[in-house]
């Protein structure tokens, strides 16, 4: 699919560092699955934004040089008609459109309707490459499901990686290390998400990366073999451009099921809902924190005891999102500040 999308090349050849590139989206709150460690449990309960108003909200990011989508949930696969009319709404001739599932549902119809809707790559996520251990934080019988997918996703003709979430200690099991080997076998990539102190681990520190455990990610990122299409093995947001980085507010930002824009899907700090703010605005606000100008080395979330120190644990409990502009004491459109 994507060597036939030649406007989505020339946007890509056009593109420079520290440009919005990857918008991710929360298609749907609804899941049919309820993991222990799910960041977008902050928005299970929400009512979607109005998919007019969503569709809207694309235009403005594709204006903007957007083109590359990621679409996930929830689960997006659960609300089929919804997906679409995302899908639609994405541009898919000028971009680069990913498709995040748990599987469950990701049937051999279900690969190719999305293939038939431009999708270039479908994502699974996969807690452990021992059967039992993913099962038992998903659904029984959810790992054969992602196993039969990935497979069928290739026979498609079409990209697709597993994506896992380390912790600490996790990230040197048994579990961790059969992910990378059905990852390795199937030369494909794994796509990598540090634990994160929020969702249901909101305030969590015990979880997290320490900086030998995030060096031992940047080894196996330089040590393994690539991807078939030429992508390395091991991936991870902060690995972009020439220099890792945090991308949060630069080239990188979300909307969440209920329309609220963030800085990143797992930075739950809104900078207003879709239509109170024009997405430019909302852009430039972020962009004048020092956190979220594309000059941090690493997750600032997951990984920057400073960050969290100072703008997750003393709001561990309090609902979310949270208000950027208070939080960061940043201006809102307009001039001023909350």
């Amino acid at each position: 699919m994507y060597t036939e999308k030649h406007a989505l090349h020339k946007r890509q050849e056009s593109y420079r560092p520290g440009q919005l590139r990857t918008v991710s989206v929360d298609v749907t709150p609804k899941c049919n699955m309820n993991c222990p460690h799910c960041y977008a449990e902050t928005f299970r309960k929400a009512t979607t934004v109005d998919i007019d108003v969503l569709v809207a909200a694309l235009k403005e990011f594709h204006d903007l040089g957007v083109f590359h989508w990621v679409l996930q949930g929830g689960e997006p696969i659960v609300d089929i008609k919804r997906l679409e009319a995302v899908l639609r709404g994405c541009n898919p001739d000028e971009s680069y459109i990913t498709v995040v599932s748990n599987g469950w549902q990701m049937t051999n119809d279900c690969i190719h309707w999305l293939k038939q809707l431009k999708v270039d790559k479908i994502a699974f996520s996969l807690d452990s490459g021992i059967s039992n251990e993913h099962d038992a934080i998903r659904l029984p019988g959810s790992f054969i499901k992602v196993c039969n997918a990935v497979d069928n996703v290739l026979a498609e003709g079409l990209h697709t990686s597993v994506s896992i979430t380390v912790t600490r200690n996790s990230l040197y099991s048994e579990g961790f290390n059969a992910a990378l080997a059905f990852a390795q076998n199937r030369k494909i990539r794994v796509d990598i998400q540090i634990a994160e102190p929020v969702g249901k681990w909101d305030g969590k520190k015990d979880f997290l990366v320490r900086p030998q455990d995030a060096a031992y990610l940047k080894k196996l990122q330089q040590e393994l073999p690539p991807s078939t299409n030429g992508q390395r093995a091991i991936h991870r947001d902060i690995y972009t451009g020439n220099r890792d980085h945090c991308p949060a507010g630069t080239e990188f930002m979300a909307i969440s099921s209920d329309g609220h824009v963030l800085p990143c899907n797992f930075l739950q700090y809104y900078l207003g809902r879709i239509g109170e703010f024009s997405i430019r605005e909302m852009r430039d606000a972020i962009i004048s924190s020092p956190w979220f100008d594309g000059t941090q080395p690493r997750c600032i979330l997951g990984e920057d005891g400073n960050f969290i120190d100072s703008f997750i644990m003393p709001y561990k409990d309090i609902p979310k999102p949270l208000d950027a502009y208070a939080i960061f004491s940043i201006k809102q459109p307009g001039g001023h500040s909350r």
